[in-house]
């Protein structure tokens, strides 16, 4: 009976229905977006573990970076002081950084990242080296000018061609490639490993000078479950080493993934939080839509409502013909709408973005499940109140009604 009523009466239900589709389209594709990005930030920053602390001059969130810069410079002689007393840590290794310019023949790279790296980098980095090999120890010790570069230099600079054995120049500094590392991508592929080169850390010095700069210790627990105890000696040992008073501050920082995790989830948690309050709307509207709809639809049929209860229908029978009309309304405005979102969504993932894009639309079987809850739920709340009316009706003035 509910559907021959909106069978009845085509175009009505169909423009009704327009603001529940629009709705539930503009909601879907916003909190498709949304996982999409939030799966891909989390994936993104799992190249740095997040059972891995970076003790550094700075601290990377909060704090006053101006007063950050009177600290002392982490030096060579912590890490190793820190590395004969630390306990909980599976390994500890020192880096620091150089801009360079790398330069191959004819091809030139610029704005890339060296790292210097000692034997412990690649355990505390979950390096892999998809091609060629790690530094050998005597490597490391002799400071070779052998460098492992990123999937991306390989990439742009060699065109995924040959290159074990084959010699590029760093700010004019030749150095032998033995390595290329495994793709990491995502949004941070131009600060990953992806666009850097790899050197022997004493080879970075020797390359381009002082020695003397502030280095970052990389500190990786034994078991993630006990990074928090890692992270309490890293912090307690390294205040020992500073001689600090317990009533000091920190002149160092434990930095680590979770810092990033923390500031971008409350980043989302903000924009999901006015992304749906906007496109809410329009599902407000929709329903608004709905509700004035029924309630013509009841006036229409008052007659047909004072038959119905004449010959024995009882209120709950009508308040359940009406709420089934708005149900229904809401469920097949909720499943086009769900359909234009896949569409759209599907449509944007392979014209929009590209395939090695960072993002993508992310349309689950969640997504859809709550799509279609959340229109029952409007068309519910909308016909509630029509349909509460029409179950009230006296049979007796209904059937006098003209």
């Amino acid at each position: 009976m509910a559907g021959a009523a909106l069978r009845a009466n085509p175009l009505r239900s169909a423009l009704t229905m327009l603001g529940i589709i629009i709705g539930i389209v503009t909601v879907t594709l916003m909190s498709s977006f949304l996982t999409g990005l939030t799966d891909m930030f989390h994936e993104t920053t799992s190249f740095m573990g997040t059972d891995v602390y970076y003790i550094d001059k700075y601290s990377w969130m909060g704090g006053n970076w101006l007063l950050q810069q009177n600290r002392p410079k982490v030096t060579a002689e912590d890490a190793y002081r820190l590395k004969q007393r630390m306990t909980t840590a599976k390994a500890i290794s020192t880096s620091t950084t150089q801009d360079v310019t790398l330069k191959y023949k004819a091809n030139e790279l610029d704005d890339i990242t060296a790292v210097g790296a000692d034997a412990g980098y690649e355990v505390t980095n979950s390096m892999e080296v998809a091609q060629g090999r790690f530094f050998a120890t005597e490597e490391l010790e002799s400071a070779r000018p052998v460098c492992i570069i990123g999937y991306d230099i390989w990439d742009k600079l060699f065109h995924k061609g040959d290159v074990i054995g084959q010699t590029i120049r760093a700010n004019g500094y030749s150095l032998e490639v033995i390595g290329v590392s495994k793709q990491v991508g995502g949004l941070f592929g131009d600060f990953s490993i992806d666009n850097q080169v790899v050197i022997p850390l004493q080879t970075l010095f020797n390359a381009y000078g002082n020695p003397d700069r502030s280095l970052t210790i990389e500190v990786k627990a034994k078991n993630v479950m006990d990074k928090e105890d890692t992270k309490a000696e890293a912090e307690y040992q390294m205040r020992l080493l500073r001689h600090l008073k317990p009533s000091d501050p920190d002149n160092f920082g434990v930095n680590s993934e979770d810092q990033f995790n923390q500031t971008f989830d409350a980043l989302t948690n903000t924009l999901t939080l006015v992304g749906l309050t906007i496109t809410g709307l329009s599902l407000l509207v929709g329903g608004i839509g709905i509700m004035n709809i029924m309630f013509v639809s009841v006036k229409e049929r008052t007659r047909e409502i004072g038959i119905r209860k004449a010959v024995g229908a009882r209120r709950r029978m009508v308040l359940t013909q009406f709420l089934s009309e708005a149900s229904m309304v809401c469920i097949v405005a909720g499943s086009i709408g769900l359909l234009l979102a896949y569409a759209a969504s599907a449509y944007i993932n392979a014209h929009v973005l590209s395939s090695d894009s960072s993002v993508h639309l992310h349309f689950s079987i969640m997504l859809i499940i709550t799509g279609l809850l959340l229109s029952t739920g409007i068309g519910v709340l909308s016909g509630i109140l029509p349909a509460w009316r029409a179950s009230r009706l006296d049979p007796v003035d209904a059937l006098r009604y003209e």
